[in-house]
């Protein structure tokens, strides 16, 4: 079994996932695979956790006639927070949506061409985010912004920082990965 999947995970997935590890360890971005599989562990707790304020939430309104005011709001902030948080789980792995036949057509060289190009574009892409939601998040952290709902809880500040720090990390994950297609070009 492979040691960076979640023991709650395995089953889920089998014995195909260990394949994935392999190939992640043999990359430069490899000193990386430490943090980002606990943002990955991270990403799937948090899901738990919705998971079970969202039954929490449901025995109370259905059961006892005591709804919570604050389940929908921490529910929407956790399963931001586990999207952003698997996105460089993902991006390490080089698992994103990728079209296939497209990608098989290509021979062995121009494939390596365009996984440069891939990586060039999505450094590109990262940098600029990051520039944009840096600001973002700025603004968001000096008005203190708030979610403007019964609680009013400053989710708004959290989401957005983490989302600039993410952006950021994965500006640095394209640029490593860029590296190595460059490698694999020559």
């Amino acid at each position: 079994k492979a040691k960076w999947i979640p023991a709650f995970v395995y089953p889920l997935f089998g014995t195909g996932m260990t394949k994935l590890r392999a190939d992640v360890e043999s990359m430069p971005e490899q000193k990386l695979n430490p943090l980002v599989n606990a943002m990955g562990t991270v990403a799937c707790s948090f899901f738990l956790i919705v998971v079970a304020m969202i039954l929490y939430e449901v025995v109370s309104r259905y059961f006892f006639n005591a709804p919570t005011i604050w389940s929908h709001e921490l529910s929407v902030m956790l399963c931001a927070s586990a999207f952003l948080l698997g996105g460089p789980y993902v991006h390490q792995h080089r698992s994103h949506i990728v079209i296939g036949i497209a990608a098989e057509r290509f021979s062995p060289a121009w494939r390596s061409r365009a996984n440069v190009l891939v990586a060039l574009l999505t450094l590109i892409f990262f940098v600029a985010l990051s520039i944009a939601t840096l600001q973002q998040a700025t603004d968001s952290i000096s008005f203190i912004e708030q979610s403007g709902t019964a609680l009013n809880w400053p989710i708004p500040v959290f989401v957005k920082t983490l989302f600039a720090i993410v952006c950021a990390f994965m500006a640095l994950q394209s640029l490593l990965q860029l590296l190595a297609d460059f490698k694999i070009l020559k």
